[in-house]
């Protein structure tokens, strides 16, 4: 079971998920919708300089254009990128040539009104894994919702799936394990749950957020694609 802890801002943030045992910290850099989250390129490039081995820096965008995206990837030297915004198949193939052989995309899919909003199998040649989020129908907002959404829709997606599923919206210390018996992904993402009241970043929810996941990873059979 992989753990990705998203919304890092600083070093404080950084070493706490390092220290929870998280396998990937996800950086928000291109902004489009509202979040408190987002760093500048410069300021992930720095944060990432530093991680040690084995722990994967994430660059997650809400931009939609692959120049601009790519542009991002340069800048921060990250090669993993979580498209949250929507990109049409024609940006997504257009970064796939741009990145390098290497490179990881993961395509955030976003469960609007218990279904998956886009066919996602026409991407498949070229992502890596996609990343099955909540929608906030009210707002408008995506990622960071805080939401959790239909898990038995989701563990569907992860039945049929051609690459990797990873798990989001809404997790928190308290539900991971049950999300994850039920929808058996490939991994995990958490942010808005892993936070105090204040918004800071908790190092206790954190911890107990990489646990969970982990004991319950052994509990289940993952199949990787």
């Amino acid at each position: 079971m992989k753990v990705k802890i998203c919304g890092i801002k600083s070093v404080e943030d950084l070493k706490i998920a390092l220290e929870a045992g998280a396998d990937a910290m996800g950086f928000l850099v291109g902004q489009l919708h509202a979040s408190t989250d987002f760093v500048l390129p410069s300021t992930a490039s720095r944060l990432t300089s530093g991680l040690p081995p084995y722990t994967s820096p994430v660059i997650v965008t809400h931009l939609i254009d692959a120049d601009e995206i790519f542009d991002i990837v340069k800048k921060t030297s990250i090669s993993t990128v979580q498209m949250h915004g929507g990109s049409p198949l024609k940006e997504v193939k257009k970064l796939r040539k741009l990145m390098s052989p290497d490179s990881k995309i993961i395509l955030a899919v976003h469960i609007v009104y218990d279904r998956p909003e886009l066919d996602y199998e026409e991407f498949y040649p070229f992502i890596d894994a996609i990343l099955l989020d909540s929608f906030n129908k009210n707002t408008g907002q995506v990622g960071g919702t805080g939401k959790t959404h239909n898990w038995d829709k989701s563990a569907e997606v992860v039945k049929s799936c051609k690459v990797p599923v990873i798990l989001a919206g809404g997790l928190t210390p308290e539900n991971v394990a049950e999300a994850i018996e039920k929808v058996k992904p490939f991994g995990v993402d958490a942010n808005s749950g892993l936070k105090n009241e204040d918004g800071s970043r908790s190092a206790e929810l954190c911890r107990k957020f990489v646990i969970n996941a982990k004991t319950a990873f052994l509990k289940v059979k993952i199949q990787i694609p």
